[in-house]
């Protein structure tokens, strides 16, 4: 237990390091990116491998190469968060499918090699997809829209939920709800840690995201858009957690590394997170959106 609140804290001190700076250079936001998404393909690489899957390396590489050049582009070419986001779906998307193929095509005696080819493709959407969305919400975004206090929503928010969740199942928590992929979890504690998430984004929200955007939709309308966005970080949060868990047991992993003593690996502190950082950009999008009145 100490070790773990040892490396929580030591976690905690570094992602601040990084994403508080990003307020005012986001390019430390990109930086963060860069490091989290290379440590988590090497995870899920090796942890893939062990399970006697053999994705390609070197689709992978490139998929997140083109995932780079799509982000750079459209920050370089002013393009707009959303166009920027359509363009990845439509090219990432294409060459995701493609890598189902590929590898049938080029590994002529690889029993798995349909199997390796998907298991290539997911692990590049997987990866790119949330971290694209963060950094197009902290570069793309128009200049009176900033991307910071969203995405702070797709990152922070998990943790309420997993917090409320974890006090409420503990105190009252007595129907499981996956057991036999997360044994600990209950209804009770993941309705709790919706309820909670959802106040605490919706709080959050009216207080601070409102008055810095100077948002011209309604209060009221906006506090409600925000609690149930709130509840879709939740939601994200606990099946971004179970998706990662799911994983492991199919390959027979405990952990995907020990990079955080008592936590495991980067994956393991960022499974949530990579299925709720597309809310944060989700979220500014709409809120740009109504407020404008269309």
């Amino acid at each position: 237990m100490k070790q773990r609140t040892i490396t929580a804290v030591i976690f905690a001190a570094l992602f601040t390091a990084f994403f508080l700076p990003a307020y005012w250079f986001p390019i430390t936001a990109v930086l963060m990116s860069l490091i989290v998404g290379s440590v988590v393909i090497y995870e899920l690489i090796k942890a893939l491998k062990h399970g006697g899957y053999d994705p390609s390396t070197s689709l992978i590489v490139t998929g997140c190469v083109l995932s780079l050049l799509i982000l750079a582009g459209g920050y370089f070419l002013k393009i707009t968060a959303e166009n920027a986001l359509a363009l990845y779906v439509m090219v990432i998307g294409m060459f995701t499918l493609a890598c189902g193929i590929l590898l049938p095509i080029s590994r002529k005696d690889d029993a798995k090699a349909l199997e390796n080819g998907i298991a290539t493709g997911g692990t590049i959407f997987y990866v790119t997809f949330p971290l694209f969305c963060m950094n197009a919400a902290m570069l793309l975004l128009p200049e009176e829209c900033n991307g910071w206090y969203y995405m702070l929503v797709g990152l922070v928010a998990p943790w309420i939920s997993d917090v409320f969740a974890y006090l409420v199942g503990v105190t009252m928590g007595k129907h499981k709800i996956v057991p036999h992929i997360s044994p600990k979890k209950t209804w009770e504690g993941c309705i709790g840690g919706a309820f909670f998430c959802a106040l605490g984004v919706m709080i959050y929200s009216c207080l601070v995201i409102y008055k810095v955007d100077k948002l011209s939709m309604n209060l009221i309308a906006f506090a409600v858009m925000t609690f149930f966005m709130g509840l879709l970080v939740s939601v994200m949060s606990q099946l971004g957690d179970w998706f990662a868990s799911v994983i492991k047991r199919h390959v027979g992993i405990k952990d995907y590394g020990n990079i955080f003593p008592g936590h495991g690996g980067m994956l393991d502190r960022f499974d949530s997170t990579f299925f709720t950082m597309p809310i944060g950009l989700l979220l500014a999008i709409v809120a740009q959106i109504f407020s404008r009145g269309i």
